[in-house]
């Protein structure tokens, strides 16, 4: 199944027709789960190792493996074969998965002394709510 976000309805007599994906279809498509599920596994198993343990070090390693997976999965799940590449739903799922891991803290919390978990909580839910409105113009 691919996860490339329909974005118009093409007139044609087939039966396949694809309506195009309303909100929470385009919710779901920009938010990438599965890395998102690697960063909460990684990030909690390195918040609960010892202190002698290089955790801010491997939380910014580790945020830069996950944006690399979330572009590369994105992108990947999204081709499809005569179109252009669906770099709105790439740059938006990347900004998805910085945003989770703001939220989260991960290396922010680790290495800014300023950091402020409300901070992270209110662009998360702010982020959340105004991407899926956003109806990528690549066909």
């Amino acid at each position: 199944m691919s996860l490339r976000i329909v974005s118009e309805q093409l007139q044609t007599s087939a039966a396949s027709n694809v309506p195009p994906d309303g909100y929470f279809e385009r919710l779901r498509k920009y938010i990438p789960a599965e890395v998102v599920g690697f960063w909460l596994t990684v990030s909690g198993m390195i918040q609960s190792a010892a202190e002698n343990i290089p955790k801010a070090g491997l939380l910014w390693f580790l945020f830069v493996v996950g944006l690399f997976f979330t572009y590369a999965w994105t992108r990947r799940q999204t081709q499809e074969p005569g179109k252009l590449t669906a770099r709105t739903q790439i740059a938006i799922s990347c900004g998805a998965f910085i945003v989770w891991v703001f939220a989260t803290g991960g290396p922010f919390a680790a290495s800014w002394e300023g950091y402020e978990p409300l901070y992270g909580s209110l662009l998360l839910v702010t982020y959340t709510l105004a991407v899926a409105f956003v109806i990528p113009p690549e066909k």
